[in-house]
């Protein structure tokens, strides 16, 4: 039997971390929520994963005392070469750095207002991948 694809959804406070845990749940994931960075750290020293959702704000980042980017560093430490999908709200959040996001690898970028079809369809598509391709 072939193990469940997982995944970790760190930062877990809005309804865009709820929706994609529902989506991973309707296709057979099963879902890790990181609300805080100890439980973050915990999951990543614990278990490994196909899928890491990162949906934070400049404000909730400063309260998490960990950035969009320095979860993609502790991903890539941690050994875990896994999709990355991070969100952007233009005007309210800073960029990320394209050089950055080449260097750190397997890091999907949705830009706000984003769509749940398009989310879905790469959901779809990682499960076909190896961690090679990311």
């Amino acid at each position: 039997m072939t193990p469940k694809p997982r995944v970790l959804i760190a930062n877990h406070h809005g309804a865009l971390g709820n929706v994609i845990g529902q989506i991973c749940t309707q296709l057979g994931w099963e879902v890790t929520v990181a609300d805080r960075r100890e439980a973050l750290e915990n999951a990543l020293h614990k278990d490994k994963f196909d899928l890491v959702v990162c949906d934070s704000t400049i404000a909730q980042e400063k309260l998490e005392l960990i950035s969009r980017t320095e979860l993609v560093q502790a991903l890539r430490t941690a050994g875990q070469k896994v999709q990355v999908f991070l969100f952007e709200n233009e005007g309210k959040e800073v960029k990320l750095d394209p050089d950055v996001v080449k260097e750190l690898g397997g890091i999907t970028i949705f830009q706000k207002p984003v769509s749940i079809s398009e989310i879905r369809a790469k959901i779809n598509n990682l499960v076909k991948r190896t961690p090679e391709e990311i």
